[in-house]
């Protein structure tokens, strides 16, 4: 049987982040294991924003990690990995969304990230199609961006292969092999592969992989999604991120139009044992809905973007988004198993965050203390719940919803 120092389970996003920062340790032997192509799930739909400050102090120091190794990765491959540094705005219409932004300034201070304070003309230069009138405060972050997550994914893979990391795609994980509570390998659609150290990124799958380790993860699948108009010169060229918490909304530039992220009240989720194997034969929109959900929010976003009801939506992208009831990551170990650690229930940060997950499992899986504090992602926070539920995945998508109003760092979808 094959022997390996770590698998990583998963060859999204954060699995290949995994995988490159297991990689930085010389002489560990690591093989990252993707059922179908390298990926080709939530990673190669997401929006990709990267925004390093939010309402949730957890997530800052990884977010950061993040956009500092987006810097470390073009240099180490000596090529674009698809970052528009473009800097980020965040308008606050409304007395709570305010007192919000004094917060992360003090957030961004603490952490080094730099954060200013915008007057209204001159977000208006560059930002043209915004209506302001409504705006209290508004902050610029300058460092801030969005990149494609594709071409970051693969920036991961490629590095991590480079520098020792085997990749396997076309192979599916069946089962965690265990003895006396301690991890012992996986059994793959290849055979058995041996290893004492397995990291679960499975995405949306995160907790079938571990409800066959003996821990059902506290997570579940909620649809995710945005609408991309067709080009169109008012909105303007590479214009900074524009996040609006008060019209629960997110926009971007895209190919000359603008990508426009909408959050529902009540998302649709999923019984994460019905999705199929392979995400491309799946669609968590079906008929027209999505078209309702934008015209439902019209009205609240034309305060801010009153193009919205002339605009002309070419394309529409949905997805997957592994939540939490709490909003917050799933990262460490589940109890009762020694060496199997978790890397999941990204709340729709993965892009942003990816880096940071990716430095904290490394540390863990090589028997290091993480520098970031991870004790609010323990896995075991929620006590005994059964996530495949009705009752569990809604209030996995109440914790979305909430999301859409604070506008967390880094949205995937």
């Amino acid at each position: 049987m094959e022997q390996f120092d770590h698998i990583v389970v998963g060859g999204g996003i954060i699995g290949a982040s995994v995988a490159y920062h297991l990689a930085q340790e010389r002489g560990e032997s690591i093989l990252l294991l993707e059922r179908n192509a390298l990926a080709s799930a939530a990673s190669s739909r997401a929006a990709g924003l990267v925004l390093q400050v939010s309402t949730n102090p957890t997530k800052t120091p990884l977010a950061r990690r993040t956009r500092e190794t987006i810097d470390r990765l073009t240099a180490e491959l000596g090529e674009d990995v698809g970052f528009h540094k473009v800097g980020s705005i965040r308008i606050a219409a409304s007395a709570e969304r305010e007192a919000e932004l004094d917060g992360m300034a003090a957030l961004a201070e603490d952490h080094d990230i730099p954060f200013e304070w915008l007057g209204v003309a001159a977000v208006r230069e560059q930002v043209p199609w915004l209506e302001l009138s409504a705006a209290r405060k508004i902050a610029f972050l300058p460092t801030d961006g969005y990149v494609d997550p594709y071409l970051l994914s693969m920036a991961y893979a490629r590095a991590a292969a480079a520098r020792g990391v085997e990749i396997r795609q076309r192979t599916a994980v069946t089962d965690v092999l265990t003895d006396k509570g301690k991890v012992v390998g996986v059994e793959t659609s290849a055979g058995r592969i041996g290893s004492e150290s397995v990291i679960d990124a499975a995405g949306a799958w995160a907790a079938l992989l571990s409800e066959r380790a003996g821990y059902p993860l506290p997570m579940a699948p909620v649809r995710s999604h945005y609408w991309i108009t067709a080009p169109d010169p008012a909105y303007g060229g590479d214009h900074p991120v524009v996040t609006m918490p008060d019209a629960a909304a997110y926009a971007r530039p895209d190919v000359g139009g603008l990508l426009l992220g909408i959050q529902e009240s009540n998302s649709a989720t999923f019984d994460a044992r019905d999705l199929p194997n392979d995400p491309a034969a799946f669609s968590p929109t079906v008929g027209d809905e999505h078209w309702d959900c934008l015209a439902d929010a019209a009205e609240r976003v034309g305060t801010l973007f009153p193009g919205i009801k002339q605009a002309q939506f070419a394309n529409y992208i949905c997805g997957l988004s592994a939540y939490t009831p709490d909003g917050k990551i799933i990262l460490g170990p589940i109890p009762g198993l020694s060496g199997f650690l978790v890397a999941a229930g990204c709340c729709g940060s993965g892009i942003a965050l990816s880096a940071g997950i990716g430095k904290a499992i490394a540390d863990l899986a090589l028997g290091r203390n993480p520098e970031f504090d991870i004790t609010a992602f323990r896995a075991d926070r929620f006590g005994c719940v059964d996530p495949f539920s009705q009752e569990f995945r809604d209030r996995c998508a109440a914790a979305r919803a909430n999301k859409s109003r604070r506008m967390d760092a880094g949205i995937s979808v």
